[in-house]
């Protein structure tokens, strides 16, 4: 049972390493080898391995990158200074790798006053940055002092100089910030429910949201493992129900394989809670 346990954790380590194309986590103190970032026009910066309180995210509880991440703390580089800067990554020949589907996995915490500051990722489509994800001020809702995460499709840009880049503005305004604690760029042909599509099977919602992700399948669910990025095995049920829920309460926001079996069908794929 050990052998099979152990043969179990390695697949799922061996899974993510081979899922995993990029990742930044921003722990460090200095600028991660390979990145680049602008300053404002007061020579303002983003901060790294940042892992106190973000000011304006909670007045009770606010937010924090435990283990660290990059800040741009806007609230103390000046007012109304137009601070618009930028942090960007090193390219990476998706191509050569042979990546078919690509997407972008990111835990970042935007910070807003009066409805003001935007946030932005840009990609390199090998000719033009492309927009996929504008986080405008004016649609955010006051932060509760919760870390956001999204999972970005960016396999209609996929080329042989990829990169990511992370903009923040604060159009001109006083504001508080962006923070951003993980960046992982996941090849995510590598994932596959292929087998269980036969027996009706779903899941939702990813990224996980209120801690609760829900299973579903036409037939019984036998077997959910789900395991970290260091391969723990973190969760274990034998629902033997056609629909299952997984309480991730206990569990530090990031990146998740969930292993499913029903009836003799298996899957695998991720989710960002």
């Amino acid at each position: 049972m050990r052998k099979v346990i152990l043969l179990c954790m390695l697949c799922c380590i061996a899974w993510i390493s081979n899922a995993q194309i990029q990742e930044e986590n921003f722990d460090a103190s200095v600028i991660p080898e390979g990145w680049s970032a602008t300053s404002g026009p007061t020579g303002c910066t983003w901060q790294f391995g940042y892992s106190g309180s973000l000011i304006g995210s909670g007045y009770t509880n606010p937010a924090s990158f435990s283990s660290g991440g990059v800040i741009f703390n806007d609230n103390s580089c000046g007012s109304f200074v137009n601070n618009y800067v930028e942090l960007e990554g090193p390219s990476i020949d998706l191509i050569a790798q042979s990546v078919s589907t690509a997407a972008i996995e990111l835990i970042y915490n935007h910070q807003t006053f009066s409805n003001s500051g935007n946030f932005m990722v840009d990609v390199w489509d090998g000719t033009v940055w492309q927009n996929v994800l504008l986080v405008d001020g004016d649609d955010t809702a006051p932060n509760s002092g919760s870390n956001q995460s999204v999972s970005i499709d960016v396999t209609a840009y996929i080329n042989n100089a990829f990169k990511v880049k992370f903009i923040y503005d604060d159009e001109n305004t006083f504001t508080w910030g962006i923070g951003i604690d993980h960046y992982t760029l996941l090849n995510t042909t590598t994932a596959s429910i292929e087998d269980l599509v036969s027996v009706g099977f779903n899941y939702s919602p990813n990224p996980v949201t209120d801690n609760i992700l829900t299973l579903r399948a036409d037939e019984n669910i036998a077997i959910v493992n789900v395991y970290n990025t260091i391969g723990q095995k973190v969760i274990s049920k034998k629902p033997v129900a056609s629909e299952s829920k997984l309480y991730m309460d206990h569990l530090p926001d990031g990146v998740y394989l969930i292993q499913v079996e029903v009836g003799d069908k298996n899957g695998t794929f991720k989710v960002i809670k």
